[in-house]
């Protein structure tokens, strides 16, 4: 990404930046695109490059981005917790197999919910 790219990207905000964000921006995209270079990688890049942005223009902190990370983290786990719970209390009535596919989670994931070994 150039120093125009970042311009561009910055839209009409680029004309309140200053020349040294718009370089440190240039070089957050830089290694932002590095980071995540493949074609399905394209929602993860933005918001790298967002985050960049936003804490190279002030607008963030990299602690509060980092508050945000955490809270997710956990959400992911008690959202983990509850399917294993939805899980347990389903498997009486249903094959394994039958409540993979009811719930678009892999076997191994209704087998782990279980306590079983992969298989």
């Amino acid at each position: 990404m150039s120093p125009f790219d970042a311009i561009a990207w910055l839209g009409p905000a680029a004309d309140d930046t200053t020349p040294e964000q718009r370089e440190a921006l240039t070089r957050a995209a830089e290694a932002v695109n590095a980071r995540f270079p493949g074609e399905d990688d394209g929602e993860v890049r933005e918001a790298a490059l967002n985050a960049a942005a936003q804490v190279i223009l002030g607008d963030d902190e990299p602690e509060a981005i980092a508050d945000r990370w955490r809270a997710a983290r956990r959400a992911e786990q008690e959202a983990r917790a509850a399917l294993t719970g939805a899980i347990i209390a389903a498997a009486p009535t249903s094959s394994e197999s039958a409540l993979s596919e009811r719930l678009g989670v892999a076997r191994d994931t209704v087998r782990k919910a279980l306590g079983k070994a992969r298989g």
